[in-house]
């Protein structure tokens, strides 16, 4: 158990110690209960007030939808046809407005509250094995390519064992929530967005310390895992890591746009 720390700063040692026997047990259960753990005490912590404000982007986003559909349509209709689409609109409307003020009421919101802290760790548990069994499907093509004669099964645990610091990923982007009540824009855990004119750059708010340290541990990991020239495992364990921040920037920069 205690390579589950020392893999933080001392990877290559865990790594070369795990060359006959991939144990996966330890990193799986430490990510699991961090998976269950973190999104579960955001979304308790989460204030009412805060569900509101997301609520009411909803709302925006729906009104705005119902505008458009009736720009595209209204010149296809005539007079009385574009009275009726009118009419539509408005009970759609309507019927928005009233299921926000019923989405807004306290009862509502602290079943809102109560869901979000049982589904958030079971959606984030289901997307996390997704991407990590896709990562380590990567690395069995690329040990392929190395004739390492590695199993997926080890892939499986070299993966989970590089991605302990997704638990302080986890951890940085739950606890501000504890003590501010509003989710926090990954900024916290984000070093570029720090700098002035970028505080809210997509690119900028996913690059975090998290992730550059899984790619140090990789690195290094493979390097006296597989024993393969260090130039070729910074190939290797960059690719994901750049294709997994673009997508995560892409996510966040509509993500904000459909805010505004």
């Amino acid at each position: 158990m205690i390579n589950l720390l020392r893999v933080f700063y001392v990877p290559g040692d865990v790594f070369a110690s795990m060359r006959e026997s991939m144990p996966m047990f330890p990193p799986l259960a430490t990510l699991v209960v961090g998976l269950c753990v973190f999104p579960a005490i955001q979304a308790w912590f989460v204030a009412p007030e805060e569900y509101a404000r997301l609520n009411q982007l909803g709302h925006e986003q729906a009104q705005g939808i119902n505008q458009g559909l009736a720009e595209v349509l209204s010149p296809l209709f005539d007079e009385d046809q574009r009275g009726e689409l009118d009419d539509h609109l408005q009970s759609q409307e309507d019927l928005l407005a009233e299921q926000l003020q019923n989405m807004n009421s306290p009862e509502s919101l602290q079943t809102q509250k109560q869901i979000a802290t049982v589904f958030n760790p079971l959606l984030a548990i289901f997307s996390a094995g997704i991407v990590l069994l896709l990562e380590a499907t990567y690395f069995l093509i690329a040990g392929k390519f190395l004739n390492c004669g590695r199993q997926w099964s080890e892939w499986i645990g070299f993966t989970l064992w590089s991605s302990i610091p997704l638990v302080l990923n986890w951890a940085l982007y739950a606890l501000p929530t504890v003590w501010s009540g509003t989710y926090d824009p990954l900024g916290f855990q984000a070093p570029l967005s720090w700098i002035p004119g970028l505080e809210s750059n997509a690119f900028a708010l996913t690059l975090s310390i998290p992730a550059v340290w899984i790619v140090w541990i990789r690195v290094v990991g493979l390097y006296r895992w597989v024993e393969r020239p260090l130039p070729t495992c910074l190939v290797i364990a960059l690719f994901p890591a750049v294709f997994g921040w673009l997508v995560s920037a892409a996510f966040t920069q509509l993500n904000s746009a459909s805010m505004m």
